[in-house]
């Protein structure tokens, strides 16, 4: 599977085509549910210690809630605003059913997440929305992908790690 060729807002002001980002270097490209969700926002705020991959989160909020919520989350990473969820659908990721949502493990989780110091918000987007993460090389063919099975299903920091460790090495 290659990359779409498509061109996203940046910073509200400018657009670039989605290879200007992973042209130089492999990307690990990240779709947000909503601003609200706490598997999110851990997933935002884990990353925040890596300022050195190149990461863009994707999300469904207008670019000034983007530009907002990416300040508010201390975050050195760049966020894209797809309030029409072109890039969603273009990547497969579909919309979750409620027990994809509501389960036991989600709850456990949530309380995980919880615990570690993060919070729900307020939705933003689509709180049905499921999200994923793909690792694009710099010929934009899809390297890494991962569809979430539930609300609460992202990758780990060690997973994105291997990513480039083994993209690095390749």
């Amino acid at each position: 599977m290659y990359a779409p060729n498509v061109v996203v807002a940046l910073d509200g002001k400018e657009q670039k085509d989605l290879a200007s980002f992973y042209r130089e270097r492999p990307l690990v490209l990240i779709f947000l549910r909503h601003f609200g969700c706490i598997f999110c926002r851990e997933q935002v705020a884990q990353l925040r210690s890596h300022p050195e991959w190149n990461v863009l989160f994707v999300t469904m909020g207008t670019q000034e809630e983007a530009t907002e919520f990416r300040q508010s989350m201390e975050s050195p990473h760049r966020f894209i605003s797809d309030p029409n969820k072109r890039l969603y659908e273009d990547f497969g990721l579909r919309r979750g059913s409620f027990g994809q949502m509501f389960s036991p493990r989600t709850f456990k989780r949530g309380f995980q997440a919880t615990r570690a110091g993060n919070s729900v918000g307020k939705p933003v987007g689509d709180p049905w929305q499921l999200s994923g993460a793909f690792l694009i090389g710099t010929d934009g063919r899809v390297l890494g992908e991962h569809r979430s099975s539930d609300a609460s299903d992202n990758l780990t920091t060690e997973d994105i790690s291997g990513w480039l460790a083994t993209e690095s090495v390749a």
